[in-house]
């Protein structure tokens, strides 16, 4: 009895609990895949509608213009003439890139093009022509539209592959496409967001207030007159016809028949609808007057409001794309020349990745050993001299706070080094090694100029100056530089018994020690100064060594 009636009908459960769980719970995916299945094709149609409006937006010349300002700036030349600055430590890694890039890819004549469409399109791809042993020999660009990227499609959300719609749905792996893409925007990816997306919509409000402009302009602009015919006492009834018959007197062109010859004058419709004409009655009389034209035809603030709006969505400074000069605002304009080249240097990066993907892709494939083809580092040309300018300028703020801290000795240099000049410990080792490195330098050069002052003038012949006068001692004895004297050596002038004269050397051994003494003193002045500075070097190693081995025993 409890359950019969249509309310109780109603609350009576038709299946068991766990049917209508499972139930619910197919409901549910059933209706979060559709809306996932929804979204794709919304999305695949969104693409393609925006790059409809990107290729319009093409030919307005300030977007133009401003795709061509991105694309220049990005890839200018260096003071070297390198688009692209390849620095490796590894000559032969420098000279398998420079092929690359230079002579496989020409990225001098294709980069730009690249970086164009990729900031005209959020997105770029290149197929890369791959051949084992040989590397990457070319890459060829695809259309945007055509090409779909595809992450995590077996499950890993690090797998990625592209397909090709167009062409019968042709997959290829990730080393095979290079894909340039514009990110910043999650509501785009997997692909990239153009840096016209921002000025889609002003766009189009700009277009729809120009073609009102130059409506208005071609309606109003003309100036129309005003003809008052008198119609007297003619019946109202009739007044129609009788300006009918007046207007189309007045409005009617001469012209000359080409069959006969003769003036024939022909009614001109055009001027219908620039005059008009109005019947008066009483004594007025017939008149003709002068309707001027629009009066606010130079008003066009807003046509500049939303042209104003459109360059600050695009991100390029007003005064690139005007041939209109400002000199009054150069701070501005410096600010404003700042601010873009960040922008520049972030599309550079996203240019520079992929060119080392590439990169990689050759070296790997030209048999280079895996861990060494990361040695490698790319870099672009950033156009903006107000940007180095202003670093320097700090820099010399900088060092020229450090000197005033350095001379007052309330601070140590240490402190300067780390808090004004903003230094890291590395760097700091650095630079107090490369000190000491030119200090020693100096010493040496100054030690050399010294001795070479004091050196003497006279140089007896025979004496090597580069040489090692230790080993000549050594083979350049008593008996070859005076032959076999045992004993005393001889005196051929007869002087060696006279009063008054010293007995220097009584015997060939010291004879040798002196002749050595003397050819030492005859060395050559560089030589000496060579000796000096190896003897203080030694002596400053070991000054430092001591000095390390005290820092060890204090921490200890």
């Amino acid at each position: 009895k409890l359950l019969t009636g249509k309310r109780a009908q109603a609350k009576t459960p038709s299946e068991r609990p766990g049917m209508r769980a499972q139930k619910r719970a197919f409901d549910t995916f059933a209706r979060a895949a559709s809306s996932l299945y929804t979204q794709a094709l919304q999305g695949a149609a969104e693409r393609s509608e925006r790059v409809r409006d990107y290729e319009e937006m093409d030919q307005s010349p300030e977007i133009s213009k401003a795709l061509d300002i991105y694309s220049d700036d990005s890839t200018t030349y260096s003071e070297e003439g390198n688009v692209v600055e390849i620095v490796s430590d590894d000559e032969r890694i420098t000279q398998e890139l420079e092929e690359l890039y230079y002579d496989r890819l020409d990225i001098e004549f294709y980069l730009w093009s690249w970086v164009r469409n990729m900031c005209k399109y959020g997105d770029h791809f290149n197929l890369l022509d791959i051949v084992e042993n040989e590397g990457v020999l070319g890459a060829i660009s695809l259309p945007v539209l055509e090409i779909e990227r595809e992450e995590g499609f077996d499950g890993d959300p690090n797998s990625l592959r592209f397909r090709w719609t167009q062409q019968g749905n042709t997959r290829f792996e990730n080393y095979q496409i290079s894909h340039m893409r514009i990110l910043g925007d999650d509501k785009f990816l997997p692909y990239g967001r153009s840096v016209l997306d921002p000025a889609r919509r002003i766009w189009k409000q700009l277009q729809m207030a120009e073609d009102a402009m130059l409506i208005y302009r071609m309606t109003r602009a003309p100036e129309r007159r005003v003809f008052k015919i008198d119609v007297a006492n003619i019946p109202p009834n009739q007044v129609e016809t009788y300006m009918m018959n007046a207007r189309d007197k007045l409005k009617r062109t001469p012209l000359i028949t080409e069959s006969t010859g003769q003036i024939d004058l022909r009614f001109n419709p055009m001027s219908i609808d620039e005059d008009f004409f109005l019947p008066v009655r009483g004594d007025r009389g017939s008149d003709i007057e002068t309707l001027p034209g629009g009066t606010n035809q130079g008003d066009i603030e807003d046509v500049e409001y939303l042209q104003q709006k459109m360059f600050i969505a695009l991100g390029v400074p007003k005064s690139y794309l005007q041939s209109e000069e400002d000199l009054s605002g150069k701070s501005t304009l410096a600010q404003e020349d700042i601010k873009f080249a960040r922008t520049i240097q972030r599309v550079q990066k996203i240019v520079v990745s992929e060119l080392a993907k590439v990169g990689l892709i050759h070296l790997f494939l030209r048999g280079f050993d895996k861990e060494k083809i990361y040695d490698f580092d790319l870099k672009l040309t950033n156009p903006s001299t107000v940007m180095e300018m202003m670093q320097l300028e700090l820099l010399d703020r900088r060092f020229a706070v450090a000197s005033q801290m350095a001379e007052t000795n309330l601070v140590s240099d240490l402190y300067v080094q780390r808090k004004v000049l903003q230094l890291s410990d590395h760097e700091i080792n650095d630079v107090n090694n490369r000190l000491f490195d030119e200090a020693r330098r100096k010493f040496i050069l100054m030690s050399l100029e010294n001795e070479g002052a004091e050196a003497p003038a006279d140089s007896e012949g025979g004496d090597n100056p580069f040489g090692n006068d230790d080993e000549e001692d050594e083979t350049e004895s008593f008996e070859d530089k005076f032959g076999p004297h045992p004993g005393k050596i001889p005196d051929p002038t007869g002087t060696k018994d006279l009063p008054g004269v010293p007995n220097l050397v009584t015997d060939k051994e010291n004879f040798d020690d002196g002749f050595r003494k003397k050819k030492r003193k005859r060395r050559d002045p560089f030589a000496r100064g060579i000796t000096s500075a190896m003897k203080f070097d030694v002596e400053m190693s070991k000054i430092l060594e001591n000095l390390d081995l005290k820092k060890v025993k204090e921490k200890d």
